[in-house]
């Protein structure tokens, strides 16, 4: 492996997400899931997996929609 690749993969230990995985959020707005269905801002969901350090956040949608979408930090609040 590389040390470009050993570069990017690593995580800066003072950097922490906003989210952790498992938390549960509510959309500040309207989104649409990877499946292209519209997701109502005030919905809530879970985060599935956390992006560039919690810039974004993959979240798994139950109600009103079943789907995932990708939504970044700012467009998300706790539960």
């Amino acid at each position: 492996m590389s040390f470009e690749t050993m570069h990017t993969l690593r995580r800066d230990p003072e950097v922490k997400p906003l989210f952790s995985e498992l938390s549960v959020v509510v959309t500040l707005c309207d989104t649409v899931t990877d499946d292209g269905l519209p997701v109502a801002a005030g919905s809530r969901g879970t985060i599935v997996e956390v992006y560039a350090g919690g810039e974004a956040y993959e979240v798994e949608f139950a109600r009103p929609v079943i789907g995932n979408a990708t939504i970044p930090a700012e467009a998300l609040e706790a539960a």
